[in-house]
């Protein structure tokens, strides 16, 4: 053989090729099985770190940016998997982290980029939460990882109200009544999205601390409808669910009397 190689030479490194290659398509296939736990821990992550940048150097505020770009493009991966439900939302997530480039390097044009940013974010992460409803409703088997999705989608709900909120506050800040501690960080971007997730995220789950009040009508319309979402989410969501393992055990105990 050439270069000293022998037979039993190529034969070891196509097993160990082969082998890698399995190894490649196994990790990928628990991948698929576990998305939702992967964007589980993902949106987890971010919501830990999210507000604690505000306080590191400069190089953390760009791994802050990186971090929100690992999100959207984890929720567009694990989300969407119909050709159009990708084109759409391609172009959603496209303009949101544009604009957010915008808003952080051009600061003639931060208040339209923010503007722009906060609109296609709410767009984009109320697409991801229909779809996730739209594949619990289709589903006719209950797995684990479908769970940990309707976690996702109800995270992602308070997320794209948070948006929305965070969209009025820029247009009308008197629509709050803020904290003193708190109207003081709103300046900073991270900060400001931080905030406006904490308080979509009490306001869905009706808890409510008051630290920020909304007191303009269009929020206040708004998070009463946050309000009624949340409990429909959780009571549809659930229902659907239990009503799916009752029909599992049913056939299951079908199949065992047969």
């Amino acid at each position: 053989m050439p270069f000293g190689f022998r037979a039993s030479d190529f034969e070891v490194l196509s097993e160990r090729s082969r082998k890698n290659a399995q190894g490649v398509l196994y990790g990928i296939s628990g991948l698929r099985k576990w998305k939702y736990l992967a964007l589980l821990a993902v949106l987890v992550v971010a919501a830990v770190l999210e507000p604690l940048v505000g306080d590191w150097s400069t190089r953390a505020q760009i791994l802050a940016s990186v971090m929100v770009v690992g999100v959207n493009l984890g929720v567009f991966l694990v989300i969407f998997e119909q050709r159009w439900e990708r084109w759409l939302a391609f172009f959603l997530v496209a303009v949101v982290l544009a604009s957010g480039i915008v808003h952080q390097t051009l600061s003639n044009f931060a208040q339209i980029a923010a503007i722009v940013y906060h609109c296609f974010a709410f767009v984009f992460l109320g697409f991801a939460v229909a779809v996730i409803l739209k594949r619990i409703f289709h589903q006719e088997t209950v797995r684990t990882d479908a769970v940990i999705g309707a976690l996702c989608g109800y995270l992602l709900a308070a997320a794209a109200w948070a948006n929305a909120y965070a969209l009025i506050y820029l247009l009308r800040p008197g629509s709050f009544r803020i904290a003193g501690v708190i109207a003081a960080q709103l300046s900073d971007w991270n900060l400001h999205r931080f905030y406006f997730n904490y308080f979509s995220v009490t306001t869905l789950t009706s808890l409510g601390y008051g630290d920020i009040t909304p007191i303009g009508t269009l929020a206040l319309s708004l998070s009463w409808l946050e309000v009624v979402f949340g409990q429909f989410y959780i009571a549809v969501v659930v229902a659907q669910l239990v009503g799916l393992r009752l029909a599992e055990s049913i056939k299951r105990e079908r199949r065992d009397s047969n």
